[in-house]
């Protein structure tokens, strides 16, 4: 069972204690909890910073330091950007295309991911991107996201 995927983000029997079991525990930054396919299963970079920056928590905060609400926050955003990303058909940045051949227009909904020096959508402070939380890209409000 060393391979087996973690939770399905979208399975209507992950409530908030079951998030929080996924990664509540971990000292890792919670961005990288998030994206680890063997605690939830699916969640990608683009992903991680929109609902991150939804729910206004710090990419590199320790996810055992977010407490039972946020994580409840996280759980909820975290929900609603893969629904609305399913629902838009994915994000296309370049040639993606969805099985039907469609490009994805979630990139049309993007507040955090890929606005790196852009003004933040909340507070207007300009949005900061780094590579220091996992080696990918990452962005963030450090005026809002704490």
């Amino acid at each position: 069972m060393s391979g087996a995927l973690g939770a399905e983000p979208l399975d209507p029997t992950l409530d908030d204690a079951a998030f929080s079991g996924c990664v509540r525990e971990s000292r890792q930054a919670i961005k990288i909890a998030l994206m680890d396919q063997k605690r939830l299963a699916g969640v990608g970079n683009i992903y991680a910073n929109e609902a991150l920056w939804r729910a206004g928590i710090d990419p590199s905060r320790e996810a055992r330091s977010l407490s039972a609400e946020e994580l409840s926050v996280l759980r909820r955003e975290l929900q609603a950007v893969l629904t609305a990303s399913i629902a838009a058909r994915g994000t296309s940045f370049r040639d993606y295309r969805d099985a039907r051949g469609e490009r994805g227009s979630f990139v049309e909904q993007l507040a955090a991911y890929g606005r790196a020096g852009e003004p933040c959508l909340r507070c207007g402070r300009r949005l900061v991107g780094t590579h220091a939380v996992d080696g990918r890209s990452t962005v963030f409000c450090a005026g809002c996201q704490y």
